[in-house]
């Protein structure tokens, strides 16, 4: 007699029932497969409904799509086609996500955002919600506040692919990135600014700003306090745009010819 086996959907893990099922028990949440590009509510139904005979037989025959609850499934994909303003055009959409290697897509941000970025204190953390309102920029997924590792998609020549790497270097990559496209909304300004030759104090105030902007940057990468607060923070922002990201990793893993075996 052929023994039953069960798996975590989110981590991968398989064994007999009782295991998978002590598995699920845990007080620590499993980390994420680098494959699994499953929602959590996607996650949650496939690992409870696994042990119902019959959805167990229609998971192992592959057929998972209709374990997934067809409103949430139908949600998904609206998502997908909202998202990115196409439908049926997957290679478009790989070709417009942003990788984190690169630099986030800033071009179509609205005046309006730009002059609060001028005067705000809170400019890292602001740009940073701003950015992600740009479905495309989605490249970071961070399971939750107590995950050490979080997921990352690169774009290296023609290898799209996603990485895992540590929650403190994702941080510390965000934090040169953001710093470095805030000077550049700084420079814009003040270079552009038809003012700048008659009314100086605004153009004052924003070279006040970028020097605020060093500032907080130096105390980031020198105190180990202001760090963790940097820290708890834009992880937060992350975990609240999880779900887009991992609807960003869904439409990348169905063109699986432009992976590798492993990663």
């Amino acid at each position: 007699m052929i023994k039953k086996e069960y798996q975590c959907f989110r981590c991968g893990y398989k064994s007999k029932k009782s295991n998978v099922q002590n598995h699920f028990k845990r007080a620590t949440i499993c980390k994420r497969e680098i494959t699994c590009s499953y929602t959590d509510e996607e996650i949650k139904i496939l690992n409870e409904r696994q042990f119902i005979k019959e959805d167990y037989k229609k998971i192992k025959n592959g057929n998972i799509a209709e374990i997934i609850n067809i409103e949430t499934q139908n949600q998904t994909i609206n998502n997908i086609q909202n998202q990115n303003n196409i439908t049926n055009n997957i290679t478009i959409n790989i070709d417009k996500i942003v990788g984190f290697n690169d630099e986030w897509n800033i071009e179509g941000m609205s005046e309006k955002h730009r002059t609060n970025l001028l005067i705000t204190n809170v400019m890292y953390t602001q740009l940073l919600t701003i950015i992600l309102e740009n479905e495309f920029n989605k490249n970071v997924i961070i399971q939750n506040k107590e995950s050490t590792h979080g997921l990352i998609f690169k774009k290296i020549n023609n290898e799209k692919q996603y990485q895992e790497i540590s929650i403190d270097e994702i941080i510390h990559e965000s934090m040169i990135k953001l710093h470095k496209q805030l000077f550049t909304i700084y420079d814009s300004h003040l270079s552009t600014n038809d003012n700048y030759n008659n009314d100086k104090s605004f153009d004052e105030h924003v070279l006040k700003q970028k020097n605020l902007t060093s500032q907080k940057f130096d105390e980031f990468l020198n105190d180990k306090k202001i760090k963790n607060n940097v820290k708890d923070v834009i992880q937060k922002i992350y975990i609240e745009n999880k779900d887009d990201a991992i609807l960003n990793q869904k439409i990348i893993m169905k063109n699986k010819d432009n992976f590798e075996n492993g990663y």
